[in-house]
């Protein structure tokens, strides 16, 4: 079980800076809301979801850290895959190929080897 730990964790880690890093280009959204000229009230949505995006991912890697510390919490870091997997699919259809979708389809990874190997051991 310390392996599914370990690849939970480092997907965990890898979401949690991602999440931070994100929430810290709120200036550069800003910026570009101003010269495309975008209008209230879209301009303020997409700085919340920017910023709601940003912690989410932090919340998602804290869900996983605690699940994979529970004696069955494999399910629910399979939960945290299907939600990375969901979230790379979104952006990729959106907004094509670009760093976030490596990124979501990376800790898909991590989770899914993560939680796959808890789910194993505990059943």
């Amino acid at each position: 079980m310390k392996t599914g730990r370990l690849l939970t964790w480092i997907g965990s880690v890898i979401l949690f800076l991602t999440g931070i890093g994100h929430g810290f280009r709120i200036a550069d959204v800003q910026k570009l809301i101003l010269e495309s000229g975008m209008k209230a009230p879209l301009n303020a949505i997409l700085k919340g979801c920017w910023l709601a995006f940003s912690g989410e991912m932090m919340a998602l890697a804290l869900i996983a850290v605690v699940a994979s510390r529970l004696e069955k919490g494999g399910t629910i870091v399979l939960i945290c895959a299907a939600t990375m997997i969901a979230n790379a699919a979104l952006l990729l259809h959106f907004m094509g190929p670009f760093f976030g979708v490596y990124v979501s389809a990376v800790v898909a990874l991590f989770f899914l080897g993560g939680g796959g190997l808890q789910s194993k051991q505990t059943a």
